[in-house]
């Protein structure tokens, strides 16, 4: 772990890609209550027996900003607001994992790819490049595309473009 610390309202923050404020608050207490995320008060960590009396709550300010404060839910005593941290890697881990979209090849690939297949059954990874884009263009004829680097990219002899 890091060790550097952040306060309910910065909590908050850090979820807000993956959460409303909300329901932001309500997966840091969650996380208290399963022990995933502890919370400090003044520097230290709670005992385990307080965790599942307290609360994260998020409230909506006038300017629009949202901001969280910890509640003790067995007494209604008004904590000091500076008082409270959290782990940000504890934090950062209640984010959901990030899922990659599976990259779909044009239709045009296929078609390259079918058409070098067809013609050489027995593999193509050891023609020259020049040569088998000639021969799979030729044989699609105007189905062919305009560029050479597509069909570079569909056979896997050239890097696929990235979007910066």
């Amino acid at each position: 772990m890091s060790g550097e610390r952040c306060s309910p309202t910065e909590a908050l923050t850090l979820l807000s890609p993956a959460f409303r404020p909300m329901a932001a608050a309500a997966e840091l207490t969650r996380a208290i209550h399963d022990n995933r995320c502890r919370p400090y008060c003044r520097g230290v960590v709670i005992r385990s027996n307080l965790a599942p009396r307290i609360m994260v709550v998020a409230q909506s300010e006038n300017d629009g900003r949202w901001t969280a404060r910890i509640e003790n839910i067995a007494y209604a005593v008004e904590q000091p607001v500076d008082v409270w941290e959290f782990e940000v890697d504890e934090v950062k881990a209640l984010l959901p994992p990030r899922r990659k979209r599976p990259r779909r090849d044009p239709p045009e690939y296929d078609k390259i790819r079918q058409k070098a297949n067809e013609l050489h059954p027995e593999g193509y990874k050891r023609i020259k490049t020049n040569l088998l884009i000639d021969e799979v263009y030729r044989a699609l004829g105007k189905d062919a595309p305009k560029s050479r680097e597509v069909g570079e990219r569909a056979l896997g002899r050239r890097d696929r473009k990235r979007k910066r």
